[in-house]
C-alpha cells in the first residue's frame, strides 16, 4: 500500500523549509513532480530527488499546449520521459502504474551506469546571470579572484541547451555550486532561472554547498529561500559574497559514486567531449581535426580568424597555442579578457566626448597591456627555467622595470586593465580638456603608462631578440557582446585592437642602436557576426587581413565526430565502426552519418552536441546502440539548442530575433518569396525587413535557392552575392519568383514541416 506526502502535510513551524523537504525526500522511495507550470519549487524538489538518487516520474498536463512548450524551452529535461495526462482519473490511472513497475532513479540514467569518480581539486560550479548588469560582474570578479577554488563558469550564451547528464558530471565534480538568478525583467529570466532552480536542487541533493543570489525585491521560492544572499545594490551583493566564501566549510572527501550498471557498457562509455573548447582542453589533445584553418593560425597567415558560434576559433587557439610552446624559441602570450573587464573599460570610455581623444586612448590602452603582458609571461617563462633569471641580464632588467612600474610581473592582465581603469577614472574626474589635443593625449600617456612605454619596448627587444617568435593570441572579445551592451562604442574598442596590431607588429620590427627587432606575430580570434558589425566603422577594412573558419567540407567535419569515437571506444581502429555498430544504419531511410550531418549547422560544436544527445538518449531508454528514435529526439534537444544560439547571434546585428524567427512556426521548410515577405512583415518593421533578411541568411536560418531544389545557405558577403546572381538567373530562367528554405537545424524547434 503506497503512502504519499505532499508539500503541505511537512511541518515546517519553526524549522527551516530547505530541511523538512530534504527530509520527507529522504524518506520517500519514489516522487512526482507536476511541472505543467515550472515551478522552481517543483523544480528545485525535483533536483533534490535527482540528487539523492531517488526514483522521480515528471507529470505534464497533455491538455496545455503551454506546458509542453515550457518544457521544451527548459531544455533541460527534453530526452527525459514524461507522463502525460488528460484529466485527473486518467493522471491516477498512469500513476498507479508507475508505482506497479518501478523505474530504476534517474540518476542512474544520466551517469550512464558507470561510477562518477569523486571531487579531487577543489572547484565552484558557477551559473551567472544571464543579465550581465553591474551586480552580476561584481560576483564574477569576486569568484575569479578567490584562489582556493577552480571556477567552472556555466555562461548559459554556450551552454543553454546542453542536456541534463552534463549538468550532473560537473556538479558533481565540485564542491561548491553558486547560481546567480537571473533579474526577472530581463528577457529569457523565466527560463534560466527555472534551469537553475533544478540544477541547485541537484548540487543540494548530492550535498553541495549551495548559494542561490538573487535581488533583494525578487521573491525567492521557499524552498530555497533559507539558501538565498539577497543583495540591495551591487557593492552590497560583493561584500556579502567575499563574507560568504571566506566562511565555507572545507568539503569532506568523498567515495566514488557507484550505480547500478545496467546498461550496455560500451554505449556507456561512449561519450564525444564536449561541445565547448574551453571544457574540453584536454580531449582536443587527442582528438583535435587540423585544418588549412589551423595551419593559417600556426603561420599566422593572417591578423584575425573569423567564425560562426561553435566552428571551433578557441579550439583553433588554444591548440595552435600549445603547438607553438613545443618550440621552446617561440614564447606564447594568451589573451582573454573577462567580458566584467572590458565593460568597466567601457564605462570609462563614456564619459569621453571627443572621439579622436577616445581613439587615442584605446589604442594606447591595448598597446600598454599587450606590451606588459608580452614581458609578464616572458619572466615567467624565464623563472621556471632550472638557472632562474641570472642578476643583471637582460631578462633580470625586464623584470626589474616591471616590479618598480607596472604592477609586477605576478600581476594578471586583469589586475593591470583595473589598474588602468581606476587611473583613468582619476584623470577623467579631475576633468580634462579635450579641446586641446597635444595636452589631453600627454595627460591619458600619463594615466596608462607615464611615459615608460618606449623603455618597456626597448628592454622586450634585448630579453626576447633571440626568440623565434612571440605570438600574441587574443581570444573572448564577444563575451562583452550582449544584449543591452552599447555595441557601437565596444566596436571602437575592438577596432581599437584589429588598428593597434600593425602598429604594434610595426614597431617590433624596427631595430636601431637602443632596440633590437623582435620577430611578433598578433592574431584575433573574433566571431563573424561581431567582425561583420566592427568592420562597418573601419575607415579602410580591406586592409584588415581576415580568414574566415568554416566547415563546408562534409567530410572534414564527420572527422570531427569520428575521431574522437576512435579516442574514446579504444577497442575500434575504423571509424566506420561507429556508423555500423554504434549507431543505427539508417534514419528515415537515410544513411545516418548523412542524415546527422545534414540536419546540423556545419560546425564542430553542433555535431558534437547532437551525437552527445542521442546516445545520452540511448543510455536512458537502456538500447544496445544509439536507435533512430534516439536520434529524433536528440534533434529536437539539438534544435532547442542551435535556436538559443542563434538569438546570441542576432544580438550583434541590434536585432531582438525571437519575436522574428517565432513568425516561421509551423510554416513549411520551403518557401515562396511572397509567403516570406507576410511573415517578416509580421515579425519586423518595414524599414528593417530586408535587412532582416540579409541578417538570417548570413546567420544561416534561410537560403536562397540557386538550382533546382537546391539552396545555398552561405553567409559571408561574397557568397551571399554571388547566391543573389545565381537566384536571379534560375528566376528568370523558369520565370517563378524566388524561393528560399528553413534550414534543418531549427525546424524540429519551430515544427516546421519537412518539404
Amino acid at each position: 500500500m503506497a503512502q504519499s506526502v505532499s508539500w503541505e502535510d511537512l511541518m515546517v513551524d519553526g524549522r527551516l523549509i530547505v530541511h523538512e523537504v530534504e527530509n520527507a525526500i529522504d524518506n520517500c522511495t519514489f516522487g512526482l513532480f507536476e511541472l505543467s507550470t515550472l515551478s522552481d519549487n517543483v523544480l528545485f524538489e525535483l533536483g533534490l530527488a535527482v540528487g539523492k538518487r531517488k526514483r522521480v516520474a515528471i507529470l505534464l498536463d497533455g491538455q496545455d499546449a503551454h506546458a509542453a512548450k515550457a518544457l521544451r524551452d527548459l531544455a533541460l529535461l527534453v530526452t527525459t520521459g514524461t507522463t502525460s495526462y488528460r484529466n485527473v482519473e486518467d493522471l491516477c490511472t498512469r500513476v498507479s502504474r508507475l508505482l506497479e513497475k518501478p523505474s530504476a532513479p534517474l540518476w542512474d540514467d544520466l551517469t550512464g551506469g558507470v561510477e562518477l569518480p569523486p571531487p579531487v581539486d577543489p572547484r565552484l560550479f558557477y551559473m551567472p546571470s544571464f543579465k550581465e548588469d553591474e551586480a552580476s560582474q561584481k560576483l564574477s570578479r569576486v569568484l575569479d579572484s578567490y584562489g582556493k577554488f577552480e571556477i567552472i563558469n556555466i555562461d548559459l550564451d554556450e551552454y543553454g541547451g546542453t542536456p541534463l547528464a552534463w549538468f550532473v558530471e560537473q556538479i558533481h565534480s565540485a564542491q561548491v555550486a553558486v547560481f546567480h538568478l537571473t533579474p526577472t525583467r530581463t528577457l529569457l529570466s523565466d527560463v534560466v532561472n527555472a534551469r537553475a532552480s533544478l540544477l541547485a536542487g541537484i548540487a543540494r541533493g548530492l550535498g553541495r554547498e549551495v548559494l542561490i543570489v538573487m535581488e533583494d525585491q525578487a521573491k525567492p521560492a521557499i524552498d530555497y529561500r533559507d539558501l538565498a544572499l539577497r543583495y540591495r545594490y551591487a557593492a552590497d551583493l560583493e561584500k556579502q559574497a567575499r563574507v560568504w566564501l571566506e566562511n565555507i566549510r572545507q568539503p569532506d572527501r568523498r567515495s566514488a559514486t557507484r550505480v547500478r550498471k545496467h546498461l550496455n557498457v560500451e554505449l556507456a562509455a561512449l561519450r564525444f567531449g564536449n561541445h565547448v573548447a574551453e571544457g574540453d582542453k584536454e580531449g582536443l589533445d587527442h582528438y583535435f581535426v587540423e585544418t588549412r584553418d589551423y595551419r593559417d593560425v600556426i603561420d599566422a597567415a593572417a591578423t584575425i580568424f573569423t567564425g560562426k558560434k561553435g566552428t571551433g576559433k578557441t579550439a583553433n587557439m588554444l591548440q595552435a597555442a600549445e603547438a607553438l610552446r613545443t618550440d621552446v624559441r617561440n614564447l606564447v602570450c594568451v589573451v582573454k579578457p573577462a567580458s566584467y573587464e572590458l565593460e568597466a573599460l567601457l564605462e570609462v570610455l563614456r564619459r569621453i566626448e571627443s572621439r579622436h581623444l577616445g581613439d587615442y586612448l584605446i589604442e594606447g590602452l591595448w598597446k600598454y597591456l599587450l606590451y606588459t603582458e608580452v614581458a609578464a609571461r616572458a619572466i615567467e617563462e624565464a623563472e621556471k627555467r632550472p638557472a632562474g633569471i641570472l642578476g643583471g641580464s637582460p631578462i633580470d632588467r625586464l623584470r626589474q622595470c616591471l616590479e618598480e612600474q607596472h604592477l609586477g610581473s605576478d600581476a594578471s592582465f586583469s589586475v593591470r586593465l583595473e589598474r588602468l581603469v581606476k587611473s583613468l577614472d582619476a584623470l577623467l574626474s579631475k576633468g580634462v580638456n579635450e579641446h586641446d589635443v597635444e595636452l589631453s593625449r600627454q595627460k591619458v600617456n600619463a594615466a596608462l603608462y607615464g611615459d615608460t612605454l618606449k623603455t618597456l619596448r626597448n628592454l622586450i627587444g634585448g630579453a626576447l631578440f633571440e626568440r623565434n617568435r612571440i605570438a600574441i593570441l587574443v581570444d573572448n572579445l564577444d563575451k562583452a557582446w550582449h544584449r543591452g551592451a552599447d555595441l557601437e562604442l565596444l566596436s571602437r574598442l575592438l577596432l581599437g585592437l584589429l588598428t593597434v596590431i600593425g602598429k604594434i607588429v610595426d614597431e617590433f620590427k624596427k631595430e636601431s642602436s637602443r632596440k633590437a627587432a623582435v620577430n611578433l606575430t598578433l592574431t584575433v580570434f573574433l566571431r563573424s557576426d561581431i567582425y561583420a558589425f566592427v568592420r562597418q566603422h573601419a575607415r579602410e577594412p580591406d586592409k584588415i587581413s581576415t580568414v574566415e573558419i568554416e566547415w563546408r567540407d562534409p567530410e572534414l567535419l564527420a572527422r570531427v565526430l569520428e575521431d574522437r569515437f576512435l579516442a574514446s571506444w579504444t577497442k575500434s581502429q575504423n571509424a566506420n565502426d561507429l556508423w555500423q555498430h554504434a549507431f543505427v544504419p539508417r534514419v528515415k531511410g537515410i544513411p545516418t552519418r548523412d542524415y546527422m550531418l545534414a540536419r546540423v549547422q556545419p560546425r564542430p560544436r553542433d555535431l558534437v552536441f547532437f551525437a552527445n544527445a542521442a546516445v545520452l538518449r540511448a543510455s536512458n531508454a537502456k538500447h544496445e546502440r544509439v536507435q533512430e528514435i534516439d536520434i529524433l529526439e536528440a534533434e529536437s534537444a539539438y534544435s532547442n539548442f542551435a535556436f538559443e544560439a542563434l538569438l546570441v547571434e542576432g544580438v550583434a546585428a541590434q536585432i531582438d530575433l525571437e519575436p522574428v524567427l517565432i513568425e516561421f512556426a509551423g510554416e513549411d521548410s520551403i518557401i515562396s518569396e511572397s509567403r516570406l515577405t507576410r511573415i517578416l512583415k509580421a515579425g519586423s518593421t518595414l524599414e528593417s525587413r530586408d535587412h532582416v533578411l540579409a541578417v538570417l541568411r548570413r546567420l544561416g536560418f534561410i537560403g536562397i535557392e540557386t538550382s533546382e531544389a537546391v539552396f545555398d545557405f552561405g553567409g559571408t558577403e561574397g557568397e551571399m552575392r554571388r547566391a543573389d546572381v545565381l537566384a536571379r538567373k534560375l528566376t528568370k530562367g523558369r520565370r517563378k519568383p524566388r524561393r528560399f528554405q528553413i534550414h534543418p537545424a531549427y525546424r524540429p524547434y519551430l515544427e516546421i514541416r519537412d518539404a
